[in-house]
């Protein structure tokens, strides 16, 4: 057995053992305040405290490290960091694989910029979607 399947048997093996040990607590504790005041209040104020305990853990849990306006500026950085080297990317390796038929756009972009010059936009878009 490798050493990943081992740490993966040993995570569960102790999620499923601290489980048995929280019901344990659970039960003992009921039954230690149930000849205080009985065994329905007993379980109800046990089961109120592990609710309260897990509401902070949850709450804790959900608290932002950043405010929102930082939240935004570094989601707004990551995003236009992608998009800004996408096209880039893109054309590197359609260049790498199709290195005639970029060459052949090429051509075609620089023969049509000289033809006219108002239609290269239209003609750059029909380009684009045909080799898509």
């Amino acid at each position: 057995m490798d050493k990943a399947k081992l740490r993966l048997f040993a995570g569960i093996a102790g999620a499923l053992f601290g489980f048995c040990g929280l019901v344990a607590l659970a039960v003992a504790g009921s039954i230690a305040l149930a000849a205080a005041i009985g065994l329905g209040p007993a379980v109800a104020v046990l089961a109120g405290a592990f609710l309260l305990l897990a509401i902070m853990c949850f709450s804790f849990f959900l608290l932002p490290t950043k405010s929102i306006e930082e939240e935004i500026h570094q989601a707004e950085e990551l995003g236009s960091a992608a998009l800004a080297d996408l096209p880039f990317d893109t054309l590197k390796q359609f260049i790498k694989k199709h290195p005639l038929s970029a060459t052949a756009i090429a051509l075609t972009v620089g023969y049509s910029l000289i033809k006219n010059p108002q239609g290269l936009a239209k003609q750059a878009q029909r380009a684009m979607i045909h080799f898509m």
